[in-house]
């Protein structure tokens, strides 16, 4: 599934949980996210091999894309406590991206 993405399909799939959050679009969202964080230099602990080798042939987000995934997470993690705690992570390693 990997190599169906593109920048422009990620930051589609990150609008998607900033306009409409729920858990259905809060999934999509957060692996976009993990790639948004990954191609910056910011992998989680744990990516898949498909998720790795993608993100490292993409290069650097654009800093619009990055901001999209602070954004979208943000409103993922409103959803719920259990939301919130889940993506401290994410929402940090997107935050230093952001920061750089």
């Amino acid at each position: 599934m990997a190599d169906a993405l593109d920048w422009q399909s990620l930051a589609e799939t990150l609008n998607a949980a900033c306009e409409r959050p729920s858990d259905e679009t809060a999934e999509p969202a957060i692996r976009a996210a993990e790639l948004v964080a990954s191609t910056a230099g910011e992998p989680p602990d744990e990516l898949s091999d498909e998720d790795r080798d993608w993100a490292e042939t993409h290069g650097i987000p654009p800093d619009e894309l990055v901001e999209l995934a602070c954004r979208s997470m943000k409103c993922v993690a409103a959803l719920s406590p259990d939301w919130h705690e889940r993506l401290n992570d994410l929402r940090y390693r997107l935050g230093d991206v952001a920061a750089a």
